[in-house]
């Protein structure tokens, strides 16, 4: 499963999350963060209690190709991986599945990624690159 949510947040929203990792105050129970897990929401069902997480990640250098049960299983809870890039500069890089799609830096500025977590993916960047980052667990229970 693969899905892109152009637009999700605003440049305005981006900046303001791409600051709070400079500045360590970044909060879970943001109004921004709330917006891109309603837009994630939209798509999958699933579990936001541990052990799923969202972080924000700043990046000087590419990530090698992966999947987000992790290199050595250790996540091999997580059923989605999602992204939103906060930097909109052209060494921010891009987002690269395994069959060639490749979502650039100017799309995947404020745009949501989610990709079920055995898709193998990789950031090329040559520069920082700042990414909300989620990695969920899916919900499973029933539904009464």
């Amino acid at each position: 499963m693969r899905e892109f949510i152009p637009h999700v947040i605003t440049p305005e929203e981006a900046e303001t999350l791409a600051v709070s990792v400079v500045t360590k105050d970044y909060s879970n129970n943001d109004p921004i963060v709330d917006k891109i897990k309603k837009a994630i929401e939209s798509v999958i069902k699933l579990n936001w209690e541990p052990p799923s997480l969202t972080r924000l990640e700043k990046h000087h250098k590419s990530h090698d190709w992966h999947i987000d049960t992790g290199s050595n299983n250790h996540m091999l809870w997580c059923d989605y991986g999602c992204s939103v890039l906060l930097t909109n500069t052209e060494d921010a890089g891009f987002l690269e599945y395994r069959d060639g799609r490749i979502i650039l830096p100017e799309e995947h500025f404020c745009g949501l990624a989610i990709h079920s977590s055995d898709i193998e993916h990789r950031t090329d960047q040559p520069g920082n690159r700042v990414t909300f980052l989620a990695f969920i667990a899916e919900d499973k229970s029933e539904e009464k």
